[in-house]
């Protein structure tokens, strides 16, 4: 399965999204693959980092992945963590994965300038099915942001995901450390992530 997470607009959390996926696929015994396709090379950061030598990691910042992941199919899982602009890269990273997660901030602007996104998924699925998610991150539990983001994703014909990551900051210091969250001390975030990859990859 090659799944990426992908938005056009920066800031939502991608890199933070796909480390923690790669490491609990990892976990689950499956052989994970991550891609870091922006040139901040944040997955590549956090794979150096990281000491356990359970994931490969690599760059690619050309506007080939769609044809280069097809010669890497011996891996289980690859994670593509795509750039926060609408490039080639971008585009190819779509064209190459069987899904794509859009990491979302739970407001209705964020969700808007995720259209931008949708029409490369529109002209993507010309050529492949390619099955989609919107993924709310950074959510601020009791707050209303989460409820008016719900609203304007009625917009897109791309469902949104029953997980929701909260804003805790056990995502970014296990990030700074080479951890998943799962392999971190805070609960409520490894079963957030647990959550995620089980509607993921159904496990």
């Amino acid at each position: 399965m090659i799944l990426t997470i992908g938005n056009t607009k920066g800031g939502v959390g991608k890199s933070t999204i796909a480390c923690n996926l790669a490491v609990t696929a990892a976990y689950n015994g499956q052989s994970v693959l991550l891609i870091d396709a922006d040139i901040q090379a944040s997955s590549l950061a956090f794979r150096a980092t990281r000491e356990k030598n359970d994931i490969q990691a690599m760059a690619v910042t050309t506007p080939t992945l769609h044809k280069d992941l097809i010669k890497l199919s011996s891996f289980d899982v690859i994670i593509v963590d795509s750039g926060g602009r609408d490039n080639a890269v971008f585009r190819s990273a779509i064209m190459a994965c069987d899904t794509l997660v859009i990491p979302c901030l739970p407001s209705q602007v964020d969700f808007w300038a995720a259209s931008d996104v949708i029409e490369i998924l529109k002209e993507a699925r010309v050529y492949k099915d390619i099955t989609a998610f919107f993924l709310l991150n950074q959510v601020v539990p009791n707050t209303n942001l989460g409820k008016e983001a719900k609203e304007a994703i009625k917009d897109f014909n791309v469902p949104l995901l029953s997980t929701a990551i909260n804003s805790r900051v056990a995502y970014k210091n296990s990030f700074g450390q080479g951890m998943g969250v799962i392999e971190y001390s805070d609960s409520k975030a490894s079963k957030e992530v647990r959550s995620l990859y089980g509607e993921l990859f159904g496990g």
